[in-house]
């Protein structure tokens, strides 16, 4: 059993050895990358719930709005000077954290937006179920609906009981 363990932690360094080493040959798109999703990590970070409906929703929009530009510096010149000139201009700046504003208000306003199309939705089914409980009682009368008023029967005993009670016998 413990050589078990031992395989699966040399196994870990090994694909860790693997990921440090993609990291420096990859280094200008990582650096863009983790400069353009700090929108993202500051999602994360506050986002309190198992989900992560923040964190889903800006960073996607997030990452939309990297994308282009890490494809630029793949296709020009995938170099540090080349992500230092792509992280220098403002349109990229606007371009990143507009995308993430973005999300932010996918995660603001989708929930009201979903809130009022089910209540419209249960409102039409209401309608629908009264249209047809109004067909229903044409068709077989009011018994059908339970609206027909049934008096309760009281007997005398029983009125005479409660009227009894607290009374000294």
């Amino acid at each position: 059993m413990a050589s078990g363990s031992a395989n699966a932690s040399a196994t870990k360094a090994i694909f860790g050895m693997i990921a440090l080493g993609g990291l420096v040959f990859t280094l200008p798109t990582v650096l863009i990358i983790g400069v353009g999703m700090t929108p993202t990590i500051a999602a994360f970070m506050i986002d309190r719930r198992r989900e992560k409906y923040t964190t889903l929703c800006v960073g996607g929009m997030n990452f939309v709005g990297v994308l282009p530009f890490v494809i630029k510096l793949w296709s020009e010149d995938h170099s540090y000077d080349k992500a230092f000139d792509i992280l220098a201009d403002p349109f990229t700046w606007l371009s990143m954290m507009g995308a993430a504003a973005i999300g932010w208000a996918i995660y603001i306003v989708a929930p009201g937006v979903v809130a009022m199309a089910l209540a419209m939705r249960i409102e039409q089914r209401i309608s629908s179920l009264r249209r047809r409980q109004r067909d229903l009682v044409e068709e077989w009368g009011p018994g059908v609906a339970g609206s027909a008023e049934v008096e309760p029967e009281e007997s005398s005993a029983d009125a005479d009981t409660d009227a009894d009670v607290g009374q000294p016998g």
